[in-house]
């Protein structure tokens, strides 16, 4: 049998200690993965756990940027039912959203 490296995955609580980041906007998941990539470059954590980190970082980006999507498709739609047509009559409501 070869040699196998034994990876170590650092918990949470192994993390060199940081400010609490809000991960509930772009901007704080954002700066999180900065101050990922920085620990990364001081030597801090290993690269390959920065990727693992980046990762989730860029699943919970996606996840926001879906709500965000979903918001202004909602303020679309309700927009769309109060505006009125040149001739002073309501356009008929269209669903913006499939199966809606």
């Amino acid at each position: 049998m070869g040699d196998k490296k034994k990876v170590e995955v650092l918990s949470p609580r192994q993390l060199p200690s940081r400010h609490a980041m809000a991960l509930n906007s772009l901007a704080g998941v954002r700066a999180e993965m900065g101050r990922v990539y920085r620990l990364v470059l001081n030597g801090q954590i290993p690269s390959d756990e920065m990727t693992r980190l980046i990762f989730a970082l860029k699943e919970i980006r996606c996840c926001l940027e879906a709500e965000l999507l979903v918001d202004v498709q909602q303020r679309l739609v309700m927009l769309s039912r109060d505006v009125e047509n040149q001739n002073g009559h309501r356009v008929p409501h269209q669903p913006a959203l499939p199966g809606r």
